[in-house]
């Protein structure tokens, strides 16, 4: 899948994940690589433009990167300046793909992990990949979390065809409650649970009609659907989830399930969205 994959660096040598992840993508994609770094503008800075010690910096960084990416035949570089989530965001009008990196789930002491990826996931034009600064790679197969609404269909999607190029299984999760535990006794946990299973079959069906050759298996998991899909995803390659297409304000707002999957990322996640053209 020819294309442009965006990704957003930084100057700490131990936040790789991103570009490596984005990297090997964009070879194995023969797509083209854009390296992104925005530098910080606070709140109270009223020049338009940075000074000139700040741009060498960013240029510096740039550079230090895209040394590391020699291997590929087309990637250019983009210093902006302004806030980093709404740079990011402005710059994925001419992507296919932001990759964006953040903390593990697991490094509590950051108590604002991963706050970023999730204001640029829920306002970006394309998909978004977010990727734990430490990954390395690993994992076997792909999950994608199913609910039976609409953005569905475009994880499955993405979920298929990146299987498909994997040459490995796709894991189809639907995660929830057979019931809400307020209303037990006045549901039949039963019928809750097919509908479930329902759900993950027609995402197989769905999948299957995308690519008929490919090893599915579907998953129902009793867990709030947050926790359900991190933890079914352990020992994947990736992540595969959709959201809601907002408009206005709401833009600036996640999918509550995305939201928590992206605060408690273990591997690389992808927030699958339809191309946003405007």
């Amino acid at each position: 899948m020819p294309g442009t994959i965006m990704v957003a660096v930084d100057g700490d040598p131990s936040h790789r994940g991103a570009v490596e992840w984005a990297a090997a993508r964009a070879i194995r994609d023969r797509a083209r690589l854009v390296l992104v770094f925005v530098i910080e503008r606070s709140w109270g800075d009223a020049l338009d433009e940075p000074s000139p010690a700040l741009r060498a910096a960013g240029e510096a960084i740039l550079a230090d990167v895209l040394g590391h990416t020699t291997a590929i035949s087309d990637v250019a570089t983009r210093l902006c300046y302004g806030h980093v989530g709404a740079e990011l965001v402005s710059e994925s009008e001419d992507a296919d793909l932001l990759v964006v990196g953040t903390g593990r789930g697991t490094d509590r002491d950051r108590p604002f992990r991963g706050s970023l990826a999730v204001r640029v996931a829920a306002a970006a034009a394309c998909t978004v990949a977010v990727v734990p600064h430490d990954w390395t790679g690993g994992g076997l197969g792909v999950a994608v979390g199913v609910d039976g609404q609409p953005p569905s269909e475009v994880a499955v999607a993405f979920a298929a065809e990146e299987a498909f190029r994997l040459r490995e299984r796709l894991d189809i999760v639907c995660a929830g409650y057979s019931a809400n535990p307020l209303l037990t006794g006045l549901v039949p946990e039963v019928s809750v649970g097919d509908h479930r299973e329902r759900i993950a079959r027609s995402a197989a069906e769905f999948a299957r009609e995308l690519r008929s050759d490919l090893d599915i298996a579907t998953t129902v998991v009793e867990a709030a659907p947050a926790d359900g899909l991190v933890n079914a995803a352990r020992g994947h390659r990736l992540l595969v989830v959709g959201t809601h297409e907002r408009r206005g304000v709401q833009r600036l707002m996640l999918g509550s399930v995305a939201h928590d999957v992206l605060l408690n990322v273990r591997v690389p996640v992808v927030v699958a969205r339809n191309r946003r053209d405007t």
